[in-house]
């Protein structure tokens, strides 16, 4: 799943405008503080949501073009509210067209609008008008590709409580386990809903070359560690019914193993992300992350760019930072800048600066940082 163009407006409280943008496999998005970079991300998993969840319901305009297994298609959609309304409960979907690619040939599959439902050239009933067509008509043949490839935008947030609930004990389902040890299929663990302690211990069971590597990677990054294991809560003097994983590590000059729920956020991070992108799935997934480099150390932060790079070769990253290190460790060609003039954000594509700023990473973030389009990133 890969989205190739964007273009949003988000409105109801605060109506921001992104221009059209275009994405390639790694986009690393930056801008002065304020310009939208966490908004982008916002609206782009709030797009997926309005798919996947049908208790979510955002206001705004989206047209998505992207492209799942080899089928490209074009979403566009506008939702808002009832004129005369500001209960958020009345809004609806106002428009909605679904177009698919073939060699370039536009086949229009739905075309709806609050008097009519248009798929595959058929009037359709009146169907409810708080959920997507996508949703709708997922299980259509024609559908089934682009539900698929929203369902797998994924955002990944390390604020509030989020990190905590990722890496606290839980109960493994047995039967969850059993699937996949059957299927031996990532997809299934990608999909799992399950927390980073089950995914670690699934991975050391049934997919162990991928577990043995996050394991490397992760003692790379902070080399005091010099051992770690998949303990049980019990070792730990928690005694929970069933399988109640517990990944563990040793420090140097200490026998004591340290449960995952004790590690510093920073290593939760690392870990988290690493387990995330080994299992991505082969079809792809777009994986969106939101300034990772807060409150984290150098060690934690160089690892960062390389794993993107070398893991989940079908998948897409957008991600946001501000870090010198991230930025410059970014090939130009795959930044997106940022400048909003009121509640309008404009894009410069970064191979557009690929030249101007020429080949030295150095030089790259210098020029950046006193490039008026970013400098004066608010109007």
């Amino acid at each position: 799943m890969r989205i190739l163009s964007y273009e949003a407006s988000a409105g109801y409280e605060d109506d921001i405008e992104f221009n059209k943008m275009k994405f390639g496999r790694l986009n690393l998005i930056v801008g002065n503080s304020g310009t939208g970079k966490t908004r982008l991300l916002n609206t782009i998993f709030n797009s997926a949501l309005l798919v996947t969840k049908e208790e979510k319901f955002f206001i705004g305009k989206w047209d998505i073009t992207l492209e799942h297994n080899s089928e490209k298609y074009r979403w566009i959609i506008e939702t808002g509210k009832d004129d005369n309304d500001d209960d958020i409960k009345k809004a609806k979907i106002l428009k909605e067209r679904i177009i698919k690619f073939d060699n370039e040939k536009e086949n229009v599959l739905v075309d709806r609008s609050l008097e009519s439902f248009i798929f595959n050239d058929k009037e359709l009933p009146k169907l409810p008008k708080r959920e997507s067509s996508i949703s709708l008509l997922k299980d259509e043949k024609i559908i089934k590709p682009i539900y698929d490839g929203l369902s797998s935008i994924m955002r990944r947030n390390f604020s509030g409580s989020d990190l905590e609930q990722e890496t606290s004990y839980q109960t493994l389902p047995y039967s969850l386990f059993e699937k996949i040890q059957e299927s031996r299929d990532l997809e299934n663990l990608f999909h799992s809903g399950l927390n980073l302690n089950c995914k670690l211990y699934v991975l050391s069971e049934v997919f162990k070359d991928i577990y043995d590597k996050i394991c490397a990677t992760f003692i790379e990054t902070f080399p005091f560690v010099t051992k770690t294991k998949m303990l049980g809560a019990d070792n730990f003097g928690l005694h929970y019914p069933g399988i109640v994983p517990a990944f563990s590590m040793k420090e140097k000059f200490s026998k004591k193993w340290i449960s995952l729920n004790a590690f510093s956020s920073g290593m939760k991070k690392v870990l988290l992300i690493l387990c995330d992108v080994y299992i991505l799935p082969e079809t792809g997934c777009v994986y969106l992350v939101d300034e990772y480099e807060n409150s984290l150390g150098v060690n934690a932060i160089n690892f960062f760019p390389s794993v993107l790079y070398e893991a989940g070769r079908n998948s897409q990253f957008i991600i946001t930072s501000h870090h010198p290190y991230i930025i410059g460790n970014v090939p130009v060609k795959d930044w997106l800048i940022l400048h909003r003039k009121g509640s309008k954000v404009f894009i410069q594509q970064g191979e557009e600066l690929e030249e101007k700023f020429g080949k030295s990473k150095q030089k790259a973030f210098i020029q950046l940082i006193n490039d008026s389009f970013y400098v004066e990133g608010i109007e």
